[in-house]
């Protein structure tokens, strides 16, 4: 039986994320188990010494590329661009030129009623746990005070449904902005669709028989920029440019320091521990458990990591390809990927017999599935059972 949990992050997270998602999983354990901190970030992560002096041209972390998925695709533009919606609404002429009166108040109403989603007490309730509510009061006047949304409201004939469900993408994109900017976990699609739907009501609903018309208009991009076949490409692994990358890269040169803090954590832990781990802190914790038995470490839980992914090109610190996981290698490992997280990868595939794979579905672009996995579901449903 597992006693107590240790959480390791991954890439780029520092105290307040990391206290952001220890609340998340602290939740979903319900006391059943105690979970333990272990934050390397602050102490041994990556810093840009120079403020990104090396980096040509540096404007922060690169894009996400798309998938076929036109929903995908367009929470990936609007990661982009929140006011993206906007601006393409603002661009598409209206079927009918003449504007009643009533259309005309409710047109000069609107930017009112979008500021008043910031009380609403449904949203609040939707947000807690797992969005600071002063990132969706300022996503929401920021987007209220656009020029876009301004110039949308112009070109349209009335208030209707594509203008809602615009503005309120537009308001949920700019606050999974701030999320990422400082590394917080990113709400589940479900959470995410379930705070879009309470907003549209809030401003007036949907009508009956209208489409998302921003599909078709997807559609007709054809998103030249991008295919399928794209959405593997692991090219914000390796970019210097993307935040996360100061951590792996610093790991691969000069992780020892790193695991010899998760090794005094799990010493401070006592036995029947489990570790769940994220990212390069899954990378960190396998090199760890590989190296040196630590026999009172009874479960790994990898999520969204990339140790089968550097063993299969020789490049796991501590176990060069093809040799075995040694038999001191914790019995337990469960490891989560996303096919949308373009930085997870397979470990039973890769360790065969010595891992087990299981996949989650966010439904969030990249870079959000990345962190997205704290509030699924499935995940939860597969691990709790492992804790008795």
């Amino acid at each position: 039986m597992i006693k107590k949990l240790l959480f390791v992050h991954g890439t780029g997270v520092r105290k307040a994320a990391y206290e952001h998602t220890a609340a998340q999983i602290a939740s979903r354990l319900k006391g059943s188990v105690a979970l333990e901190p272990c934050l390397w970030g602050d102490l041994l992560g990556a810093t840009l010494q120079l403020k990104g002096a090396s980096i040509p041209d540096f404007s922060g972390p690169s894009a996400a590329v798309p998938s076929d998925d036109h929903e995908v695709a367009l929470w990936e533009l609007l990661d982009r661009d929140p006011l993206f919606e906007l601006r393409e609404l603002a661009s598409t002429p209206p079927l009918q030129t003449f504007v009643p009166p009533v259309e005309q108040e409710r047109k000069r109403q609107f930017t009112a009623k979008v500021r008043a989603l910031k009380a609403d007490p449904a949203i609040a309730t939707l947000l807690k746990g797992c969005v600071p509510i002063t990132w969706w009061t300022d996503a929401t006047e920021s987007v209220a005070r656009s020029d876009p949304l301004a110039a949308a409201i112009a070109a349209t004939a009335k208030v209707d449904t594509p203008l809602r469900v615009a503005t309120v993408r537009a308001v949920v994109a700019t606050t999974l902005q701030h999320l990422m900017a400082d590394n917080f976990p990113t709400p589940t699609r479900e959470l995410r669709d379930r705070i879009v739907e309470q907003a549209i009501n809030m401003l007036g609903g949907r009508e009956l028989g209208l489409r998302d018309w921003i599909t078709n208009r997807l559609v007709g991009f054809g998103l030249h920029w991008a295919t399928a076949k794209a959405c593997r490409n692991r090219d914000a692994l390796f970019n210097a440019a993307y935040p996360a990358a100061g951590d792996i890269l610093l790991y691969q040169a000069r992780g020892e320091n790193i695991r010899r803090f998760i090794e005094q954590r799990i010493q401070d832990c006592g036995d029947g521990l489990g570790i769940i781990a994220h990212s390069l802190g899954g990378i960190a914790c396998v090199d760890l458990l590989v190296e040196q038995p630590l026999p009172q470490v009874k479960l790994l839980v990898t999520v969204g990591s990339q140790a089968g992914f550097l063993y299969e090109i020789g490049a796991l610190t501590s176990l060069p390809f093809p040799k075995p996981l040694p038999a001191h290698f914790p019995g337990q490992w469960l490891n989560f990927f996303d096919r949308n997280d373009l930085l997870s990868y397979y470990a039973g595939k890769v360790f065969e017999g010595r891992a087990l794979d299981y996949e989650v579905k966010s439904g969030q672009p990249f870079p959000q599935s990345h962190s997205a996995y704290w509030g699924d579901d499935e995940l939860w449903e597969k691990l709790t059972p492992r804790l008795r």
